[in-house]
């Protein structure tokens, strides 16, 4: 059997590292930090066969791009996923309740509580196996708050004494007739998983009763039954059974998957009695010390993956030699010890005892691999103890032949926070595996910062030639921050790249795997920017249209100087040439307004605007002067991105002096405050510059719809709209807005546009997800800009309907109705995967937007004319992967 491992994503301004490991049944995952989806797009594998996902840690660092993935995976048919991970696993999958669910999919959640201290000395249970792997788990516990220097030089023993108080109150006792079983072996957790998905015990029922009832009050027991109904109700289809998986084969097993789907929709009857109180806050979770960024606070969950032991081969000769007959061959190759009774050289009967050693030449030893997430080096010593100490790891963490005859390590992932890889004892533990390990290193302050989505990047580097300030080049540094010094490491050590590949069987050492790069070189100067007589052409004649004036455009018209940036102009799911959605609108001398976040944001953000290691400059100036987000919808597509910004935010060492106004509906606004259980998102801060949550109706342009029942007060400040009013008007004080008012349109859920309108007597009306609607039409009449969605061509209108989308000419009517001096269309389908269908017949002053564009309203007119050396620039794109609709169903946001 052949097997390999590999890394889909490494430390990036884009990324955070994950791994896939791959056997000819079965593919498994581990974290899944923000773009991971597009990563692995980019890289060219397939989905299918993805039978579980594995997280170092609950966050935004190891865990945002996890929604995207198993969008990505329902749609490729992934029926069944385990997702296993530390503390915090079932309340950060509930959390997603209001925007992720998916009834094809049954999910198995594995919630690995830390050991107790007497199982540290024994062998230790595996939390997943399967006929391929066996994984283990290694709890690093978060520490508490300490200064790091002084921890580097600490030479504290890594014995620990009596476990701690604090400790011992982490372990959590598994919840009835769910966790215990889930924490055991896959065949038993997937079995147990779903036998009970009505199943309510007593205490929770009398809880569930009560006409007071809250699941935020919910404690216990009680509230891992809540999260465990909750995810149920997510992903309801009944996973398979022992019987069913075994005779699942070729077509049979496709018309059982089949017939197990339900029906779309989130409430049918597989659904269990919480479905209608989705939208009600979850019991709070507690972490153990902090929900605190500070690495050395994070709680982390290393694996131990062991592949299969391989028998040797089985000896015929031998065989032959001994009387072994075939019904015994049989019994020896599994394992059994047979006796029997053959002739001895004198013809009389004689009892012979034949092992399997005696016919069945070495087993092949398991090889291992590694996942180590070491946040801080305060997390040290409880990693080296747990390799001191237990008996498994300590046979891994060892030179002896004898070990390694046993167990094989053959590739270890450090996943390195600050300071870690240079601590001496780092280096002593790294030295401490045998000489043929290879070690594979991620360390951000070590790395380069290469661009991850080449693609995209080669275009921006030709547009570049074409207008330098509308399309600037992509922020990307070769060299890392800080040189790695190879003194005290262990002879094979190879920094992480992306696409660096390991076979495990039969064994070989990394490799990169040649992917093409269409834009280092050309950036650097190493090679020519590809530019055609035909592009060049096309660009001259593109320059010359521009230069003519706008008849019907003033040179001191208000809101000319506004900038326009378009994040991610991708509709549903990302692609190689575009992002999911978001818009940045920059108004000078006041600050800056998001218009959704989708999924990598903050990486296009980096992008953009470059960084800086001392956070004065670049993507930490323009979080300091970030002061409204507005999220359109619950759509994944839409805002996925948000909690990795507002965590990015968190960590600013130059504070902000204003506030960052979080306008959206109710879904999203209690997803934020569910999440920051987890992690510290900076939401209603002590010193008033933090994130302020501000409801969407509340700013309707006309009474808003109520939300149905079940949605209670409980902690939610913003459900007050008298107080969510006002903290708009502190929040237009502060961008120097007249007035921002909220728009329903028309989609498939409750949907808000918005109008943004300036004391400088300008205004933007953004259209969000919609069918054609005049509600926009009247509240945003004489717009300065209008920012449209175009998700489909016109010969989609159909299609656009069903969808509750748009067409071009549909958003361009839109705009000529409403009297629009400017329209940008944006949000397309994944069906034109390099350049929109538009048509140029029509006078109507509107452009086509491309992530990282660089749009002054004044200029709308200049990228309208760049249009046509824009479709020759990408008709020139040597590119096998036509990315159409049929092949990127991942439904975000449809």
């Amino acid at each position: 059997m052949i097997w390999s491992t590999d890394v889909i994503s490494t430390v990036s301004s884009d990324t955070e590292p994950t791994f896939l490991i791959t056997f000819n049944t079965n593919k498994y995952a581990f974290n899944a930090g923000e773009c991971t989806g597009r990563s692995w797009r980019q890289g060219g594998r397939p989905w299918r066969g993805v039978n579980a996902l594995f997280l170092t840690s609950i966050g935004t660092q190891r865990a945002t791009g996890v929604p995207g993935l198993l969008m990505f995976l329902a749609d490729a048919s992934i029926g069944n996923l385990h997702v296993a991970g530390p503390r915090g696993l079932s309340h950060y999958l509930a959390t997603l309740r209001t925007f992720l669910w998916r009834d094809s999919m049954s999910l198995n959640p594995i919630e690995v509580d830390p050991p107790v201290a007497t199982a540290l000395v024994h062998e230790p249970t595996p939390i997943f196996k399967d006929e391929n792997i066996t994984v283990f788990g290694i709890h690093l516990p978060p520490q508490s708050p300490a200064d790091p220097v002084s921890a580097l030089e600490s030479n504290t023993s890594n014995m620990p004494e009596e476990p701690s108080t604090s400790r011992s109150k982490r372990k959590r006792s598994p919840s009835p007739k769910s966790s215990s079983k889930r924490q055991q072996v896959d065949e038993t957790a997937s079995d147990s998983a779903n036998t009970s998905n009505s199943f309510m015990s007593t205490s929770l029922q009398g809880s569930f009763n009560k006409s007071n009832f809250s699941p935020y009050a919910l404690i216990g027991d009680d509230a891992k039954e809540w999260l465990r109904l909750t995810i149920e109700n997510m992903f309801p289809k009944m996973p398979p059974t022992p019987d069913e998986k075994k005779g699942r084969k070729g077509k049979k097993a496709k018309k059982v998957e089949e017939s197990e789907t339900v029906q779309p929709g989130f409430g049918g009857a597989r659904h269990n009695k919480l479905v209608w109180h989705k939208e009600r806050q979850l019991p709070k979770f507690v972490p153990s010390i902090s929900n605190s960024s500070d690495p050395a606070m994070r709680e982390t969950l290393c694996y131990v993956v062991v592949g299969p032991r391989y028998r040797g081969r089985f000896d015929p000769e031998k065989a032959e030699a001994l009387g072994l007959e075939k019904q015994n061959r049989a019994k020896v190759c599994k394992g059994e010890t047979v006796t029997f009774k053959v002739p001895d050289e004198k013809g009389n009967m004689i009892e012979r005892t034949v092992r399997p050693e005696d016919v069945i030449g070495a087993s092949e030893p398991p090889q291992v691999i590694l996942i180590l997430d070491v946040p801080s080096p305060a997390h040290i010593p409880d990693l080296t103890t747990a390799f001191e100490t237990n008996p498994l790891y300590s046979r891994l963490h060892s030179k002896k032949i004898e070990d390694k005859n046993e167990y094989s390590v053959h590739v270890i992932y450090h996943m390195c926070g600050p300071r870690v890889l240079e601590d001496p004892r780092y280096k002593s533990f790294m030295n401490g595996f045998a000489d043929s390990v290879h070690h594979v290193v991620a360390s951000r302050e070590h790395a380069p910062d290469p661009l991850t989505f080449t693609s995209v990047g080669g275009i921006q580097l030709k547009l570049n030639k074409l207008d330098s300030d509308m399309f600037p080049i992509p922020y990307y540094r070769l060299k890392p921050e800080k040189e790695l010094s190879l003194s005290g490491l262990p002879p094979s050590v190879t920094l992480m790249q992306a696409n660096l590949h390991t076979d495990c069987r039969p064994v070989k050492p990394p490799q990169l795997l040649d992917v093409t790069d269409n834009f280092h070189p050309y950036a650097t100067g190493e090679k020519s920017i590809p530019l055609s007589k035909p592009v060049l052409g096309a660009f001259r004649r593109s320059r010359s249209r521009s230069r003519s004036p706008s008849p019907s455009r003033a040179a001191n018209e208000p809101g000319q100087d506004v900038v326009v940036v378009p994040l991610g102009t991708s509709s549903a799911a990302p692609s190689k040439y575009r992002n999911v959605s978001s818009t940045l609108i920059q108004i000078p001398n006041y600050g800056n307004i998001l218009l959704d976040a989708g999924e990598g944001t903050w990486g296009q953000l980096i992008r953009f605007y470059g960084d800086d290691p001392d956070h004065k400059s670049g993507v930490w100036e323009f979080l300091r002067n970030l002061k409204c987000i507005f999220v359109s919808h619950a759509h994944g597509d839409h805002h996925i991105g948000l909690i990795k910004l507002l965590a990015m935010r968190k960590q600013l060492r130059v504070p902000p002096t204003s506030p960052l106004w979080v306008v959206s509906l109710h879904p999203i606004l209690l997803y934020l405050q569910e999440f920051s259980d987890l992690e510290d998102l900076g939401l209603n801060s002590p010193d008033g510059n933090g994130v302020i949550p501000v409801l969407s109706d509340a700013l309707s342009w006309r009474p808003a719809r109520k939300y149905l029942g079940g949605v209670a007060s409980e902690n939610q400040p913003w459900l007050d709209q008298n107080k969510s009013r006002a903290l708009a008007r502190d929040m237009c004080e502060s961008l120097g807005l007249s007035d921002f008012v909220t728009v329903d349109v028309d989609h498939k859920v409750r949907c808000y546009g918005s109008v943004i309108k300036h004391k400088d007597n300008w205004s933007i009306v953004f259209s969000a997800d919609t069918k054609p609607t005049n509600n926009l039409v009247r509240a945003g009449e004489g717009a300065t800009l209008l920012i449209h969605e175009a998700t489909m061509g016109d010969d989609q209108a159909d299609a656009a309907k069903e969808k509750a989308h748009s067409t071009f000419g549909q958003a361009i009517e839109i705009g000529r109705k409403m009297e629009a001096k400017n329209i940008l269309l944006t949000h397309f389908s994944a069906r034109y995967p390099r350049l929109p269908p538009a048509s140029m017949q029509d006078n109507t002053t509107w452009a086509v937007a491309l992530d990282h564009a660089k749009i002054r309203i004044a200029d709308i007119p200049k990228l309208r004319a760049y249009i046509p050396a824009i479709k020759r620039c990408f008709q020139e794109i040597e590119d096998d992967e036509d990315e159409v609709e049929t092949q990127n169903t991942a439904t975000w946001g449809d």
